[in-house]
């Protein structure tokens, strides 16, 4: 009989994956813009499988860190704007992609970006590192700020990023591009 792993070992088993995608986009400046988004491709299944084994942990009110101050390791809007802003020129012609917003009440197509979807996974996993930083006795506080940010915000980023990239390699290495 198997026990479950500790808040920690998925904590750290997820900060494992996590920093795989954050240090893929660090080198960035490395790497042609396909050799990029083959890595970034490479890491965000993985990374979506693992955010959809985090736990659903409780935490009381006081220790919510969307409640209290600890949003201090939040990303400023001048990291992120530089970020983007890197990766839109980065990427020129394969930064924009098109979609549905939601596809089980959307039917008209709106202009996705690859830089803001890559900028935001980035940010909010690295809100999750400090957290683990501030925090290291207590795993449950980036377990929860990772499980809510995928369901809130990043899932949506990498599950739209995942599919134009792949299309995009795929015209690629089909030859088409």
């Amino acid at each position: 009989m198997s026990t479950l792993p500790t808040h920690t070992e998925v904590s750290d088993r997820f900060a494992l994956i996590a920093q795989e995608f954050c240090s893929a986009v660090e080198s960035a400046p490395n790497l042609g813009k396909v050799q990029m988004l083959n890595r970034v491709y490479r890491i965000l299944p993985r990374l979506i499988g693992e955010a959809t084994s985090l736990p659903d942990v409780e935490l009381n009110g006081d220790e919510n860190p969307s409640n209290d101050n600890e949003r201090q390791a939040r990303r400023s809007h001048e990291e992120w704007q530089q970020l983007y802003n890197y990766l839109k020129q980065k990427l020129g012609d394969l930064n924009l992609y098109w979609q549905v917003f939601d596809p089980t009440k959307d039917n008209e197509a709106i202009l996705g970006s690859l830089a803001d979807d890559i900028a935001d996974i980035y940010f909010d996993l690295k809100e999750g590192f400090g957290l683990r930083q501030k925090h290291q006795t207590l795993p449950e506080k980036s377990i929860w700020c990772w499980r809510f940010g995928f369901y809130s915000h990043w899932g949506k980023h990498a599950m739209d990023a995942l599919r134009t990239i792949h299309s995009i390699l795929e015209d690629a290495n089909l030859g088409t591009e």
